[in-house]
């Protein structure tokens, strides 16, 4: 690989440069940008240097100063950590890179509230508290995450067409990264829709007089693994300044075979594609679906920025990037196999502005996607439009501060299918929104804190406004403790398949129905979440951090795909119809995005602590316990809701005979529907008897990591990181067995895992860093997410240069 062949050469020249610099004394902005772990590694010599630049009196403020980082996520402003109103963690850059972390989703392990499991290598499902697998018993796709809103520098990256986040396709890399906020807890009333859980926001860095003009990360190992990106920032002037960064990553599975629902196991793909029509895909298929079946994931992009600080009143930042991806993760789509492979290429532009005060954000993002290749109909050209303007007004005790928003999105397939019809959408379609927000901050006494957050959403589907809200009570009862009580509402937006699909899936090979089709709503609900939460933050010394919060959230309106009803006809050899002895049947399943009547309920308790034992020792650690019920849930899978409609509602489902050969005759199933016909479900919707409530287990009911950073010396540094999660359950629409008693049962049974991570770096020069990193050491290769991947260890070798 060329790209290994010119890092070799990146490090070996470093090596020379660095072998004759000296090191230089550090600036104040530098000090206050060290972590805890580099601090505490210093001798006492060095230490008293830095409380010399910084301007402290003792050590004991030196520590204070980094454990009270600052944050901007929580408020919109910048604020130190400690005194954030919500439940927010801070990663810093540094802390991020001694953890050994290779992604951002894997970095995330080391926030409270936020429950990390690996697909494939590289690939993964995160989740803030939890609210997966909603409703249960259908589709893989409700077991994403849709209820998380990303973002980078503010600007969202959620996927509007089936709801949640690409992970793969983040534009970003590791090293462009300054740091990583997390806020647990709905925020739509700051961020807009689909804030429903939480928000993560990914901060790239900046350049100031002391940022490397130069900067490269590369690390290689086991299953192929090559992650690396390259940097060059430069400050032009005292206005000016900018930079450019390649990022690369390749990963291969550990096996290439594919999991087949059929026969509940793993199959390679000649066996796979070999089955009868009935059971399986032909091999030519097969090698359409899986054009890598040995790779998880490839990324790569480029990336460039602009900022121009006029003076402390006017300041501009563009940047743009353009990205291409692929990865093996769960399918979207109803497959004979949970795997699908999904690519996307594009590129995106944001700028953000401060200009007297008016702080205006806006950016565009194009990309063609493949939600599900080798699938015809799912390759969609997307656009989408972000602008924001917000003021803040200060009176005295008071800060108000108004917005206004706007977004709209695109999804065309027109000019990636044959016909139309062929498509899901077979039309350009958009979804839109409008906003208006306000937050009211209020400090009556210098230790009481009143916040409230308002904000209305106008969508064009539905046609209708929507309110999400936060109001917030901190009480600092003296500097080393605070306690705040939060309420807020937040929403999902519409997404595409909610509203537009209309795809008529040929399965062809795949067994009845022969045909399915997908139906959207011009009304479809919006899930709401409300929650209550309560938070304690202590520092019972000046080297020990403590957060505690427990919350309790209820969620509702939820929205799914379910069956209408079915038609089957039978044909003769010559197309005409035959009810006695026809020699084939086709059969089409009419299926609806429709509201559910379930409400998910959800408690639990997180708690994280921050600890330097000692100047060269320090101790992070954080675990969640929570629990989830769902109530008015249907006792059904979709699957057992159609295989009802066919039997007991045989002799309806041939009415209208010429129109549906009519329709055959003018191009199948290429064009609109039939209307569907006796909807089984609706007359379930009747029948509470088939309603129960029980527990979600998707989300582990226990999950926490403890690390450990140890400096012996200057140079070496060690970090280990355990992270532990508890056994879960997912329910899911996929059984071998259609016609099977109406009980739900655990088709998706995940064992709890200890992953144990170690990194051992060392600094060569104040430039140079070389590594060896261990991710999952003991190589407990348990699966950690449903039908995919067994996940072993990763072993890597590496280097960090900085110039």
């Amino acid at each position: 690989m060329n790209f290994k062949y010119i890092l070799l050469v990146l490090i070996a020249c470093a090596i020379s440069v660095g072998s004759f610099s000296q090191e230089k004394k550090k600036t104040r902005e530098e000090v206050l940008n060290m972590t805890m772990e580099e601090m505490s590694s210093l001798p006492l010599e060095e230490l008293m240097d830095l409380m010399d630049i910084v301007g402290v009196s003792s050590l004991e403020e030196l520590y204070d100063l980094l454990l009270n980082k600052d944050v901007t996520s929580a408020s919109k402003k910048e604020e130190s950590l400690f005194d954030s109103p919500l439940s927010t963690t801070v990663l810093s850059k540094e802390e991020i890179l001694s953890s050994g972390a290779t992604s951002v989703e894997e970095a995330l392990r080391l926030v409270p509230g936020v429950v990390v499991r690996e697909k494939a290598n590289g690939v993964y499902d995160v989740q803030i508290r939890g609210g997966q697998n909603m409703p249960m018993n259908n589709m893989l796709i409700y077991t994403e995450n849709t209820t998380t809103l990303v973002m980078i520098d503010g600007r969202p990256v959620f996927n509007y067409g089936m709801g949640g986040i690409l992970w793969e396709t983040l534009p970003v890399s590791l090293g462009e990264l300054d740091r990583i906020e997390v806020v647990r807890g709905p925020s739509s009333a700051l961020y807009g829709p689909n804030a429903v859980n939480g928000v993560i926001n990914l901060i790239t860095s900046r350049v100031n007089d002391d940022t490397p003009v130069v900067s490269a990360n590369f690390q290689g190992g086991s299953q192929k693994t090559y992650i690396g990106d390259f940097n060059l920032r430069k400050r032009f002037n005292d206005i000016i300044s900018g930079g450019l960064s390649y990022y690369y990553e390749n990963r291969d599975r550990n096996t290439d075979k594919i999991y087949a629902i059929a026969d509940d196991a793993f199959l390679d793909l000649e066996t796979y594609g070999g089955r009868n029509a009935s059971e399986g895909w032909s091999n030519d298929i097969v090698s359409e679906l899986f054009f890598d079946s040995e790779r998880s994931k490839r990324k790569m992009g480029i990336n460039g920025y602009l900022d121009m600080n006029f003076n402390s009143d006017v300041s501009v930042n563009l940047t743009g990037g353009y990205s291409d991806a692929e990865a093996i993760s769960s399918t979207f789509g109803d497959n004979p196999t949970p795997y699908n492979q999904r690519c996307s290429y594009g590129y995106f532009v944001n700028m953000a502005s401060s200009i007297y005060g008016f702080n205006l954000q806006a950016s565009t993002n194009h990309v063609l996607q493949d939600f599900n290749k080798g699938h015809k109909g799912w390759v969609q050209a997307t656009e989408q439009y972000n602008a924001s303007l917000d003021y803040l007004l200060s009176f005295n005790k008071l800060g108000i501060r108004p917005g206004i928003s706007y977004q709209s999105v695109y999804y065309d397939d027109r000019d990636h299918i044959d016909n139309i019809g062929d498509g899901y959408f077979n039309d350009r379609v958009a979804l839109r929104n409008y906003a208006a927000s306000a937050r009211f901050d209020y400090t009556p006494t210098e230790k009481l804190r009143l916040v409230a957050a308002l904000r209305y959403e106008k969508y064009n589907v539905p046609d209708q406004w929507k309110p999400s809200y936060q109001f917030i009570g901190s009480y600092k009862i003296n500097d080393n403790n605070l306690f705040r009580v939060v309420y807020s509402r937040a929403n999902q937006s519409t997404f595409m398949i909610n509203a537009f699909s209309n795809y008529t899936w040929n399965r062809d090979g795949l067994g009845s129905p022969e045909y399915v089709h997908f139906a959207g709503s011009d009304d479809p609900s919006l899930m709401t979440m409300d929650m209550i939460e309560i938070g304690f933050r202590t520092r019972p010394s000046k080297r020990v951090l403590i957060d505690i919060e427990a919350f309790y959230n209820s969620a509702s309106d939820f929205s799914a795909l379910m069956p209408d009803s079915m038609r089957s006809v039978t044909f003769m050899g010559d197309n005409t119809l035959d009810y006695a002895n026809g020699e084939y049947t086709k059969t089409t399943l009419y299926t609806s995005h429709r509201s559910l009547d379930i409400e998910s309920k959800q408690m639990g308790v997180s708690l994280s602590a921050d600890m330097v034992v000692s100047e060269k020792l320090q101790l992070k650690a954080h675990m969640t316990f929570q629990q989830t019920k769902v109530t008015d849930l249907m006792d059904l899978s979709r699957n057992q809701v159609a295989y009802m409609q066919v039997s007991q509602y045989q002799g309806q489902m041939t009415d209208d005979i010429t129109a549906f050969l009519t329709y055959m005759a003018t191009g199948g199933l290429a064009g609109s529907p039939i209307p569907p016909q006796n909807a089984y479900s609706s007359d379930l919707q009747q029948d509470k008897s088939e309603f129960i409530d029980m527990d979600n287990e998707a989300i582990p009911s226990f999950w926490g990591s403890l690390g450990v950073t140890y400096k012996p010396v200057k140079k070496l540094d060690i970090s280990a990181q355990g992270y532990y999660y508890s056994n879960s359950s997912m329910y899911t629409q996929y059984d071998n067995d259609s016609s099977r008693p109406a009980n739900p049962e655990y088709t998706g049974e995940i064992d709890g895992k200890f992953i144990l991570n170690a990194k051992v770096n060392y600094k060569l020069t104040d430039q140079i860093n070389v590594f060896v990193n261990g991710r999952n050491i003991l190589n407990n290769d348990k699966q950690e997410f449903m039908f995919m991947d067994d996940i072993g260890g990763i072993y890597l070798a590496g280097f960090n240069i900085s110039l």
